[in-house]
């Protein structure tokens, strides 16, 4: 069309002008050289009339859309404490959002938060938690208990704290315990600063046995070291190269009184006015795939059935990803593996032993049994007063570790025979023999669970901080990312995956991907400016163009094609001349 216009053109001006046509070919070249500049250069700045009336018609949908949009469907995989949350944030907005939730488990949902009733498990009653166990109070920035407060939950502290020393068969209780957290403290500062001024990154374990065997603490009681010994971050590894990883975490517990999947429970069903959460069990997702060009995401599920969503929230467990147990199309970028490999997963378990009465001393909380070999470490060294919390004679047991890995594998009658030999150590035999028989033992295995794969994830040697950043980030369009494993600060928390779920769809109603597009936009945008302001300072000194012919301004232009100078005919065009004057322009 363009170059029949340029024909017709040059065809009418030669005619009037008597050119013949053997003298019209570089009147002709130049006639459609016209028109493709006017084309390029006509409007305003780099944008097309096809960008400008899409852009016009693109607002205009908008506008429309945005008044008479269909909720955006929003699919959470895993209905932990992180899934949970993001749902139950995302469904206080039933115009714009309809969720569904998805969870692997065939028997119950929750995730690591795992809730067993002991008095009638048909019923509420009294309730022990074999998954996380307690909220931690220090500090003010636990949300937890400000949502357990409006469910109506009542939190307890765990009690006092008693360490026993069997082999010196000694028990250390009240002021004799102050004074060994005393010296806890002076032997994890000088550990701290050693790894500190380690060259190379150490962990609190290295860190505080080099410490106690160069001399450099002067210890007025062994137990010192002993309760160090019992403690997550020196029996799980923890890097030595954060401040946090130096802290026992034995004080500022709070428990639940009706369990830890209370909260789980009420995110789910609501509470007064509010629905409850619509979630489908035995639904483990397999594949998730990120269709651009749609702005899409397909969820596929292990038994084939799939959905298709606006955006999806990924909340399983880190070990899952890592694993590759649930795939991404395309592969996720290379930064997000690399973080999930190089982050620690804690294996950790617990054992709930009831018995027919309660035989230990009632008015203390929290047990710690100090051991001497190191296949002992982490072995049923920590046990919490079930009875004192909610009335029923049980203990739960703590394993860390190894030695979590390899309880798991043990029978039953094996677990309780480890369990009654340690609690013999403890006690002794006249005081277990009061307790009766065991009327139930009840363990966990998160380590060869399918879908947990392990603990919660921890900084071990090696690992930094913005790796737990880096799943913070969504995959754009529509792949967000919600548990402990987004948040350094509160990794390894209930109060960290809760936080994170509501941070996930927090994104997703601010529509953080449209948001980082559109900045990538801008970012190319200014590139290209960039890049042709530069191109034309190069071009300068060859060549000048007028974009302003085609608003009737009577400039010359002259230009440079294929290294031979062609006039500017287009002078014609604009003033009036002779038919000699024309044809000494263009033999010119």
């Amino acid at each position: 069309m363009f170059l029949h216009s340029a024909f017709a053109v040059e065809k009418s001006v030669c005619h009037k002008l008597c050119l013949a046509p053997e003298d019209s070919l570089t009147m002709k070249f130049s006639i459609i050289l016209f028109l493709i500049l006017c084309i390029v250069h006509c409007f305003d700045g780099n944008e097309s009339f096809e960008d400008k009336k899409n852009k016009f018609v693109g607002d205009e949908e908008k506008d429309f859309n945005k008044k008479f949009a269909l909720p955006k469907d929003v699919v959470v995989i895993g209905a932990g404490m992180a899934g949970l949350a993001a749902a139950r944030r995302l469904t206080t907005d039933k115009t714009n959002f309809t969720v569904n939730i998805y969870e692997a488990r065939r028997e119950r949902f929750g995730g690591r938060v795992w809730t067993d009733k002991l008095a009638n498990p048909r019923a509420k009653g009294p309730e022990v938690d074999l998954g996380a166990f307690s909220l931690t109070a220090a500090g003010k920035n636990n949300p937890l208990f400000e949502l357990a407060a409006d469910l109506g939950l009542k939190s307890v502290s765990l009690g006092e704290l008693q360490l026993l020393i069997p082999w010196e068969k000694r028990v250390v209780i009240g002021t004799d315990l102050d004074t060994v957290f005393s010296e806890t403290s002076k032997i994890l500062e000088l550990a701290m600063n050693e790894s500190k001024a380690s060259k190379i990154e150490m962990s609190v374990r290295e860190a505080v046995d080099a410490v106690i065997s160069n001399g450099k603490v002067q210890l007025s009681d062994s137990a010192s070291s002993y309760l160090i010994q019992s403690s997550r971050p020196y029996l799980l590894d923890y890097s030595g190269k954060y401040p946090q990883s130096f802290q026992l975490g034995f004080a500022h517990k709070k428990v639940l009184l009706d369990g830890m999947g209370e909260l789980t429970d009420r995110l789910l069903s609501g509470d007064l006015d509010e629905p409850p959460l619509h979630l489908g069990l035995n639904k483990a997702a397999r594949q998730i795939k990120i269709d651009k060009k749609r702005n899409k995401v397909v969820v596929r599920f292990t038994d084939g059935s799939q959905v298709i969503a606006d955006a999806v929230v990924v909340a399983v467990p880190l070990s899952i990803i890592s694993s590759g147990d649930l795939q991404f199309e395309p592969f996720l970028p290379k930064a997000y593996y690399e973080a999930a490999k190089e982050m620690g997963i804690t294996w950790e378990n617990r054992v709930i032993v009831e018995f027919d009465h309660a035989f230990w001393p009632q008015e203390i909380g929290m047990f710690v049994r100090a051991v001497q070999a190191e296949e002992e470490m982490g072995h049923l060294q920590v046990w919490f007063n079930i009875n004192q919390i909610v009335g029923v004679p049980a203990l739960s047991g703590y394993l860390g570790g190894k030695a979590a890995e390899a309880f798991e594998k043990l029978s039953d009658e094996e677990a309780e025979k480890a369990v009654l030999s340690v609690l013999l150590e403890m006690f002794g035999e006249s005081l277990l023999s009061q307790g009766g028989k065991v009327v139930r033992l009840q363990r966990s295995a998160w380590i060869s669970d399918s879908w947990s794969k392990g603990a919660a994830t921890y900084p071990k040697v090696g690992s930094s901080p913005s790796m737990w950043d880096i799943f913070a980030e969504p995959i754009c369009p529509g792949v967000y990312f919600a548990g402990e494993h987004t948040s350094f600060v509160d990794h390894g928390t209930v109060h960290g995956a809760y936080v994170s779920g509501l941070r996930a769809a927090s994104q997703i109603m601010g529509d953080l991907c449209e948001q980082k597009r559109l900045e990538q936009e801008e970012r190319e945008r200014k590139q290209r400016e960039a890049e042709m302001a530069k191109k034309e300072k190069e071009t300068s000194g060859t060549g000048t163009i007028e974009r302003s012919v085609c608003r009737q301004r009577k400039e010359k232009i002259s230009i440079n094609i294929i290294g031979s100078p062609i006039p500017a005919a287009f002078h014609l065009l604009t003033k009036k001349q002779t038919p000699t004057q024309a044809k000494s322009h263009i033999d010119t």
